[in-house]
């Protein structure tokens, strides 16, 4: 199992999101021109869809530090993040159904 990695660029601006979701669970958002960085577990990520294209939408409550991290996606983006998340998942389920 390996992580895999994704850059998509920000529909409220001219940002990129590298997003690189783990095997053991989490997912890690970096906005470099925001120099903002987000490590967050899979089952704390959702998607929300809007007018403008689809929120992933990270939610840390009960950390104290961030309540929530919105990123605006194009629906072509957020449907492809939205697989590679399943399948991390789908591969970590059989991994540990195999141990």
């Amino acid at each position: 199992m390996l992580s895999r990695m994704r850059s998509y660029t920000l529909q409220n601006g001219d940002c990129h999101a590298n997003i690189i979701i783990k095997p053991c669970g989490t997912i890690e958002v970096d906005i470099p021109e925001k120099h903002q960085h987000l490590t967050v577990e899979l089952e704390r990520v959702h998607f929300k869809l809007n007018q403008q294209g689809v929120l992933l939408v990270c939610s840390e409550k009960g950390c104290g530090v961030i309540e929530d991290v919105s990123l605006q996606l194009s629906r072509k983006d957020a449907f492809n993040l939205y697989d590679v998340v399943d399948d991390v998942i789908q591969e970590y389920e059989r991994l540990m159904s195999d141990l």
